[in-house]
């Protein structure tokens, strides 16, 4: 396990933990977060995916047991076109609900959990906070705005830290050692102003 810690100009810190998890035990982490969220109300699960239609959103939170809290659709806009998954959303899930399965959802295909972002937050704003942030840093070719408004440097870690996330999870395979292609690299960033959760 190898530690990072960062500080950003607002004075918040989060730290970074990596870890090489197998693939048959890849639901690992998420399971023993959604049994920790479970234990306190005022906890919420949330995961950000990339999909080609919004049905598969439907089909997705049917099957898992979560919720649509929003989407955005990047078909229609400026450059829309290059995106193979030009629909956004967040989703939350019920914990304390045992037909919630987000590990399931997260890894339900290797090319979802690449793209998808896990984030647990006490703050009920957060959906819509995090919500320009996730979309820009999904295609920022299609940003909108003024060249004012727009960021000038963006780190998407810590703009959902600062936005009220307890902490952040997400996967990647690459620069895998010898011996470990049938490994995740699991990176799980943790609020170090709040301590709820470890």
């Amino acid at each position: 396990m190898a530690k990072e810690t960062f500080t950003r100009k607002s004075c918040s810190m989060y730290s970074t933990y990596k870890f090489w998890r197998k693939k048959p035990d890849e639901k690992n982490m998420l399971t023993a977060l959604r049994h920790q969220v479970a234990q306190d109300a005022s906890l919420h699960f949330y995961i950000f995916f990339r999909l080609d239609t919004l049905q598969k959103f439907s089909n997705m939170t049917r099957q898992y047991g979560g919720a649509l809290l929003w989407h955005w659709d990047f078909s229609d806009t400026l450059l829309g076109f290059l995106l193979q998954k030009p629909i956004v959303g967040l989703v939350e899930f019920d914990c304390s609900d045992p037909k919630s399965d987000p590990a399931g959802a997260f890894f339900r295909s290797f090319f979802t959990a690449l793209e998808s972002r896990v984030m647990v937050s006490d703050d009920t704003t957060f959906p819509e906070t995090a919500k320009p942030l996730l979309t820009y840093n999904h295609s920022p070719a299609t940003f909108m705005g003024t060249e004012e408004e727009k960021p000038k440097t963006f780190n998407i870690t810590e703009e959902l830290i600062n936005a009220g996330a307890l902490l952040t999870y997400a996967v990647e395979i690459y620069d895998q050692p010898v011996g470990k292609a049938s490994y995740w690299m699991e990176f799980l960033c943790v609020n170090d102003s709040r301590n709820e959760l470890y």
